[in-house]
């Protein structure tokens, strides 16, 4: 019986694999980012109203929109944020989605359209390959069964840090952080959110440590034709040389900083600042 039941399943995701699938997935994002302030260049007031502000511009929403082969995710921009301010290009300074991510699936390459400080990039690049561990649990993401998947992920951090006597030094080294997902095989294509996939099904939920993503909608086969163009705005770049280029930004950001301090009569307060590679 158990046989029959596995034939028939293995029969029915065949012949769903052998069908055309297009929709649009909608996924809700929370970042949990450190925020810590020096008690000397804020009162309180104003550090829970950055922390406040930061809550806001990290709770986001995209959209994913797919076909077998391709796919497009992009940000929901809202019409106006509460108190008519946003965060964006401060986030956006450290690596923060800020335009679309297009992925092709058949020859495992994206493109990914990103602002930083006024000037538009154009990231391309493969896509990662992650050693996915299929588990036996699930649990339920609305009307779809899901089964848990968990990998690890490799990032190059880079460390700009700076003492008290305003002097700066950087340094890189490896992190990893453990990835835990969510697929079902009721929509059988090797896609998710951000840049990830690479499982038996739609990604609907995925934790990499700092940021959820859980798909609250999805729209299969729509009434009308879904439409993915890949990005063709901004200078063209390899994932590491836009990390380098965000990266000499930075250090140009403290070294004015530090010559404005001395201008001023006063030393540089020590200090640190971590920027991830890869993604």
């Amino acid at each position: 019986m158990k046989f029959l039941s596995f034939l028939a399943a293995t029969l029915f995701s065949t012949l769903l694999m052998s069908q055309s699938i297009t929709g649009v997935a909608t996924y809700k994002t929370l970042t949990d980012l450190p925020f810590k302030m020096d008690s000397t260049s804020a009162s309180p007031d104003q550090q829970a109203m950055i922390q406040k502000l930061m809550a806001k511009e990290l709770r986001k929403e995209y959209t994913l929109t797919f076909n077998r082969q391709e796919s497009v995710f992009k940000e929901v921009e809202e019409l106006e944020k509460e108190g008519g301010l946003r965060m964006g290009g401060f986030m956006s300074m450290f690596g923060g989605a800020s335009g679309l991510i297009y992925k092709d699936l058949k020859n495992q390459q994206f493109a990914e359209q990103k602002e930083f400080f006024s000037k538009k990039f154009l990231i391309k690049d493969s896509l990662s390959q992650y050693q996915w561990q299929l588990g036996k649990e699930t649990k339920s993401i609305g009307k779809y069964t899901c089964y848990k998947a968990t990998a690890t992920k490799v990032f190059e951090r880079m460390t700009l840090s700076r003492n008290s006597e305003g002097e700066t030094k950087d340094s890189t080294y490896s992190d990893t952080i453990n990835l835990t997902a969510w697929y079902t095989m009721q929509i059988p294509i090797s896609n998710g959110p951000d840049k990830y996939g690479g499982l038996p099904g739609l990604i609907m939920e995925l934790n990499n440590g700092s940021t959820v993503m859980l798909c609250t909608k999805v729209v299969l086969n729509p009434t009308e034709p879904v439409e993915i163009e890949a990005p063709t705005e901004g200078e063209e770049v390899s994932l590491e040389e836009y990390s380098e280029i965000t990266f000499e930004k930075i250090k140009q950001m403290q070294k004015m900083y530090k010559s404005r301090a001395g201008e001023g009569g006063g030393r540089g307060r020590g200090g640190s600042m971590t920027i991830t590679i890869g993604g």
